[in-house]
């Protein structure tokens, strides 16, 4: 499967490439399995083997073997650590970054990208993103929402523009607003440990 070209940033190879990237380079102290990372990438473990053993060889990332296992985490002492950092957190970063920003946000049930950003991932032509698009779902604190947001914001270098919907509003879907988001792309971001 050859991985599609990247449209969210013309300097990434393929939106494989970049979330990849993202989620190894916004977490830098972690490691993670070839597995992982292709879930992440939305892609094939052979796509995401190809794509890991060329940031391997660059040495961009760098890999831990225990046993058959693959553990592969971003080289922070690569001297192009900052650089890379800086151009994923802008173009791919909002994936990696936002599901840890509110991973403790207590009633959030789901968290969708749409939009610009959503829309250049589903590989729809148009205006790389200035801002990011978000929907919060659930019945959370908005002051509590718009800290996480704001923190945000400062490591992904955009600003966020986030609506709040219930979850009996959202899987309804009878206002014109969730009519119209529920019909473009969406990217629903994988939270962990929200209640």
């Amino acid at each position: 499967m050859k991985p599609r070209p990247g449209l969210l940033s013309p300097l990434i190879r393929s939106d494989v490439q970049g979330l990849i990237l993202a989620r190894l380079f916004m977490n830098p102290t972690s490691e993670f399995s070839i597995t992982d990372l292709a879930d992440y990438a939305y892609t094939s473990v052979p796509t995401a083997m190809r794509e890991v053993d060329r940031l391997i060889e660059a040495e961009f990332v760098a890999e831990k073997t225990l046993g058959r296992l693959r553990l592969i985490r971003a080289n922070q002492e690569h001297p192009l650590f900052d650089a890379i950092f800086q151009l994923i957190a802008h173009s791919y970063g909002p994936a990696a970054v936002l599901p840890s920003a509110l991973r403790d946000l207590f009633g959030l049930q789901h968290a969708f990208i749409h939009g610009n950003w959503a829309a250049r991932l589903a590989q729809q032509p148009g205006p790389l993103p200035t801002d990011i698009e978000l929907v919060l779902v659930g019945n959370m604190n908005r002051i509590d929402a718009s800290r996480a947001l704001a923190k945000a914001e400062q490591v992904i270098g955009k600003t966020i523009a986030v609506q709040f919907a219930s979850n009996f509003d959202w899987e309804r879907g009878e206002s014109d607003f969730i009519k119209q988001v529920q019909s473009q792309p969406l990217l629903e971001l994988q939270l962990e440990g929200n209640l």
